[in-house]
């Protein structure tokens, strides 16, 4: 989409839909020309036919005020340095910790990015995302904000799915309950005796248990008596138990209920009334009223009418529960689900970045590392170091022993090695038999140590497989980063070459590399 469709001119502005509330945007920065200028890149833009409201704050304690009594803000653009010179990192834990507002995209400016390194920012606040003053054109402001606008507006849609699931399940956890059900049939007992104008001696029954458990055949559940029939709420009999002393329903009532439910039809007597009622979800209920005299055809029709709406209003009932049990199931499945995709994920993950047969990291995942150690050197000024190793004769290893044993002393000699450096050291698998370490913080003389200790370590002692000793050696090349050095690769280039000295020198030894002595000496 160009940006044409969403800045627009000032004579022709896009109108926005009906009663729209805008987007509120809050510009959080203590220098007046960047909400000048920001307001001047955003003002005509629309996202889903809703503006922006542009709300300015110039230091971080009235920006937290805004957000106190503005909670639908959608995005803060933030600056870093404001009143102190971590204000803005100050109120992202506010934002997230405090107003506990985790729906607000977080757009971090800064003009200073030393101030604030990105990789530092970025992993300990939870901000989404991350400018540079300098870098932020308008086109990227307006991705930045478009992007984080959708955002938003997703988390928002489904914060608000999730508040309606949850009243929709505690209505449905209080329409199941047996009180509210025995209000529910008694009041259809009250208004089926007004239609007739009848005194209310009935009862309504179902096939169904208090909790929905179906019941023996012949048995019924009396959901509800009203007058002389008052105690029956609540029985669950049949013609047998009705012949039983002090049962609440009597063996005449009993027939009449089970006749209904047996040929699924009412029955208009002289002075009663069985009415059959089939709901649309396959439930049956069966109400019988005493009616003093037989009904007519008004009457009759009244009747029927009252039982759709009966069987409508039991049909919702039974909607509500499938939808409760739908939704423990759906929680269920989404659960398993989430749970198999974090850990196809992490295998993803693991696959993306770790060599599979010595378990260290592989060469890309490598290279990534040591770019971000190397940008850390560079700016705090500190040392940096790197360790070429390949293991001495593997082609040899692999020819006279076989594959499965080189490639068991390949993993033996990745145990020796990093049982010999140091936890801040990372090691990787830079292809074949070959490996590189990375040294932060460690000057050549430092590294040098390290390496002569990795040497010894990994030619302590032969390799053992299938009762054979395998003795193993490897050669290495030290090399330590110079701020020349625009990439690590040169580096890594000079310690090749002193790896290269160290095989002609005689194998199972260090060799160190010099460091270049002016920028354009470098290859």
């Amino acid at each position: 989409m160009g940006t044409d469709l969403l800045f627009a001119d000032d004579d022709q502005p896009p109108p926005p839909e009906d009663g729209a509330e805008p987007w509120i945007v809050l510009i959080a920065d203590d220098e007046p020309e960047v909400h000048a200028v920001t307001r001047l890149a955003l003002g005509g833009l629309r996202y889903k036919g809703r503006r922006l409201s542009l709300v300015s704050a110039l230091s971080a304690g009235e920006a937290a005020a805004i957000l106190r009594c503005t909670p639908n803000v959608a995005i803060i653009l933030l600056d870093v340095v404001m009143e102190t010179d971590d204000a803005g990192l100050r109120l992202v834990r506010t934002i997230r910790e405090e107003l506990n507002n985790h729906a607000i995209r977080i757009i971090l400016r800064t003009g200073q990015p030393g101030q604030a390194p990105e990789e530092d920012v970025v992993l300990a606040y939870d901000i989404n995302d991350y400018k540079s003053k300098a870098e932020l054109t308008a086109k990227k402001l307006f991705t930045s904000v478009v992007a984080a606008l959708r955002a938003y507006a997703d988390i928002v849609a489904l914060e608000t799915n999730r508040r309606g699931l949850q009243q929709i399940i505690q209505s449905t956890d209080r329409l199941f309950e047996l009180r509210c059900m025995q209000q529910f049939a008694a009041g259809v007992l009250t208004q089926l005796s007004a239609f007739l104008r009848v005194k209310p001696d009935a009862i309504l029954c179902a096939q169904r248990g208090a909790a929905g458990r179906p019941l023996p055949d012949g048995a019924f559940y009396v959901l509800a008596g009203a007058g002389c029939y008052a105690e029956a709420a609540g029985w669950t009999a049949s013609p047998a138990e009705a012949v039983k002393p002090g049962a609440a329903v009597p063996p005449a009532l009993a027939d009449r209920i089970t006749d209904a439910f047996r040929s699924r039809r009412s029955h208009y007597g002289p002075n009663e009334t069985t009415l059959f009622i089939r709901v649309p979800d396959g439930h049956e209920v069966a109400a019988w009223i005493h009616t003093d005299r037989p009904l007519d055809e008004v009457d009759r029709g009244l009747v029927e009418v009252f039982a759709s709406k009966i069987a409508l209003s039991f049909a919702n009932v039974s909607l509500y529960e499938r939808l409760r049990e739908a939704n423990e199931t759906l929680e269920a499945r989404v659960a398993e689900r989430t749970r198999a995709l974090e850990a196809a994920n992490a295998k993803l993950e693991r696959l993306a970045t770790v060599d599979p047969l010595t378990a260290v990291w592989n060469r890309r995942h490598f290279l990534d590392l040591a770019a971000a150690e190397l940008g850390r050197a560079h700016r705090h000024g500190r040392r940096l170091s790197v360790i070429l190793l390949d293991l001495d004769n593997f082609k040899a290893v692999n020819d006279g022993h076989g594959h499965a044993a080189g490639d068991e002393a390949l993993r033996t000699a990745v145990v020796r090695a990093r049982e010999a450096l140091r936890t801040s050291d990372q090691i990787a698998r830079f292809g074949g038999e070959e490996f590189v370490a990375l040294l932060p913080e460690t000057d050549l003389a430092g590294a040098r140590i390290v390496a002569e200790r990795v040497r010894a370590a990994i030619a302590g002692s032969p390799v053992m497989t299938d009762g054979r000793a395998i003795p193993i050696t490897a050669s290495l090349g030290v090399a330590e980063w110079s701020p020349a050095e625009p990439s690590i690769e040169l580096t890594l280039r000079r310690a090749d070459a002193a790896l290269y000295e160290a095989k002609l020198a005689g194998r199972d030894r260090v060799c160190v590399a010099d460091q270049p002595k002016a920028p354009d000496t470098l290859p």
